[in-house]
């Protein structure tokens, strides 16, 4: 199926009886990245959240391909990956249990060597055997990026990526995030500053 990228259309959000979004509409085309911009309570998570199947739109919709993402013919949610601020990593696993997890959940069938390259690249190699619980909350957010290495998909949505990252780390995910999309990967991110290692392809900006 030819990647036609992701399209949402007159979308309408709102919490707990507040308007975020109306008449929303967004188009995210293969290969491209797009920053997602806005003031805290603007509705950014909300919208990625939306776009993720976690929040059900009060009305509008959305479209992977061509297809709603509901739709099963769409594989939206196989071609998807989400990183939320609530990292969605058990506490009691270790690193590598955790990220097997993800992997195998993807169809890889042997994860290992993934695993202790992305985890090397990133200096929590000899960390594999840690619970994610004992791990500080740097070394946390790390083993979450490990994901987009790891898991084969078409669609990064990332909620806020490079906070608290050092120096090396924000090149390293810039790098990745590039070269997912010169692969024809689509890309949405958030983030307070404007991430200078970044080609941007695309500005949203979100007001209250």
């Amino acid at each position: 199926m030819t990647n036609k990228g992701l399209s949402a259309s007159d979308l309408t959000i709102s919490r707990a009886e507040h308007v975020l979004l109306e008449g929303a509409e967004l188009e995210l085309a293969p290969s491209t990245i797009t920053y997602l911009y806005g003031e805290n309570g603007a509705g950014k998570t909300s919208l990625m959240r939306c776009l993720s199947g976690l929040l059900q739109a009060d009305s509008g919709k959305i479209h992977w391909n061509g297809q709603p993402i509901t739709n099963l013919d769409s594989n939206y949610f196989q071609d998807l990956i989400f990183l939320a601020h609530a990292l969605s990593m058990k506490a009691e696993l270790t690193i590598f249990e955790n990220l097997s997890f993800y992997a195998r959940l993807r169809g890889v069938k042997d994860p290992k060597p993934l695993i202790d390259s992305a985890t090397h690249d990133l200096g929590i190699g000899q960390l594999q055997g840690r619970r994610f619980a004992e791990l500080s909350a740097g070394q946390q957010h790390k083993v979450a990026l490990c994901r987009l290495v790891i898991e084969p998909a078409k669609i990064w949505i990332l909620d806020e990526p490079f906070v608290n990252l050092d120096k090396g780390t924000r090149h390293w995910l810039a790098e990745l995030i590039q070269q997912f999309a010169k692969q024809g990967g689509v890309v949405l991110f958030t983030s307070h500053h404007e991430i200078e290692e970044l080609a941007i392809d695309q500005r949203i900006g979100i007001e209250h």
